[in-house]
């Protein structure tokens, strides 16, 4: 039965997550983990159901509602010249090394492309998350890598817009096209800022109310900024994210502001989330690895996503006058990618730009970059005398 299949996995997800909790490791990779090895890759313990996809895809949408309202837009806003530079670097260098290792793997351009821009991705969540952990969060340097991480990520997210774009039209565009591609992104951020700035003396009574209401105002913004976005050609994901980031504590009282986070979080990272990220190993195929030319190519790509962004993102924070170690903890802060680059991922491949054996490919990719961020920080963080690092519960 479907809810037994559903009480499986969470009994499953809640043994991971204490297990990787203790290991100090990002909580989400336990559940990918237990979504490989439980699903129909291996043992076949879980088994995809309708109940589980409903639940998924509410996962990703209430993953991007919680990411979005953890970006400060402000922070957008203030980005100095080298914040925006290691977001560049971050993005361009891994980009181009993913495009040119698909092309010369024999991928389709839109394929080649695709690859490049989920190496581009920077997990802000599980940034955020390792800095608070290793209580480093306060510093110039955190503040500098989280600033680059939301801009790569609206980056990937504009690209991603453009991606499918050319996937509707068939695969070709013009370069109009793209541009109002660009343009219809740019519009709808611009326009619910202006919305924003507008509206909020309405929004004041609605978020004032302690009670349940504004989050019930929460998730109805939210699915509006979906239905909108998607009206739009965007997909829905982009809409959800906005709305995280129009739910500020300048429009909302700083009690009830923290109810919705509490809640958004526990439906995010307790329930909804975990199911995705299990589901994620319904769809990864160990068979892939029977063609010869899958392993050398999952290895190249986790290669050239770790120098890239580590060059790139710690290349440009050294140019740009950091420091040789701070350098170091920039990039290797902007290598993990977790669940933004898993959910661009799912998107590739119901859309039909990637299939199983590349999408197999970039969730190692993405399993091992984020695996191995908060193993190299420690001890980056250690060499420069942050010896609570060690400590943290």
């Amino acid at each position: 039965m479907q809810i037994e299949s559903l009480l499986l996995i969470m009994a499953v997800v809640w043994g991971t997550g204490m297990i990787f909790h203790r290991l100090k490791l990002p909580i989400f990779l336990g559940e990918l983990l237990a979504g490989l090895v439980f699903g129909p890759a291996l043992f076949g313990v879980f088994q995809d159901n309708e109940t589980i996809r409903v639940l998924s895809e509410l996962g990703i949408f209430f993953l991007m509602l919680h990411a979005g309202l953890e970006t400060n837009p402000q922070d957008l806003l203030h980005s100095s010249k080298k914040t925006l530079a290691i977001a560049t670097g971050g993005m361009m260098l891994p980009f181009l090394f993913g495009y040119g290792v698909a092309h010369a793997f024999g991928y389709a351009p839109i394929t080649a492309v695709f690859i490049g821009v989920s190496l581009s991705i920077t997990a802000v969540a599980v940034t955020t998350k390792i800095f608070k952990d290793f209580k480093y969060n306060k510093s110039n340097t955190a503040h500098t890598v989280m600033g680059a991480a939301i801009i790569s990520d609206i980056a990937a997210f504009l690209m991603l817009s453009i991606i499918l774009g050319i996937v509707e039209n068939g695969g070709s565009i013009s370069f109009l096209a793209i541009l109002w591609l660009i343009g219809k992104v740019g519009l709808f951020f611009g326009g619910v800022v202006l919305a924003g700035t507008k509206l909020i003396p309405i929004f004041n009574k609605v978020f004032s109310s302690k009670g349940y209401k504004a989050f019930t105002f929460t998730l109805i913004l939210a699915l509006a900024f979906g239905v909108f976005a998607e009206q739009i050609g965007l997909h829905y994901i982009l809409g959800a994210y906005i709305a995280g980031l129009f739910i500020k504590e300048e429009i909302v009282h700083p009690d009830v502001y923290k109810k919705i986070e509490d809640r958004l979080f526990g439906l995010s990272y307790s329930f909804l989330g975990p199911i995705f990220f299990v589901s994620l190993g319904f769809h990864v195929d160990f068979g892939v690895f029977k063609d010869p030319t899958v392993l050398p190519f999952l290895v190249v790509i986790i290669i050239v996503a770790i120098i890239g962004k580590i060059a790139g993102a710690g290349g440009m924070a050294f140019l740009t006058g950091e420091k040789s170690r701070e350098s170091w903890v920039i990039g290797t802060s902007m290598n993990g990618r977790g669940a933004v680059e898993l959910i661009l991922a799912v998107i590739g491949l119901k859309v039909g730009i990637i299939d199983e054996t590349v999408f197999s490919v970039l969730v190692f990719m993405a399993f091992f970059t984020t695996l191995m961020t908060p193993i190299t920080l420690k001890y980056l963080l250690k060499s420069m005398g942050r010896e609570e690092v060690l400590d943290t519960e």
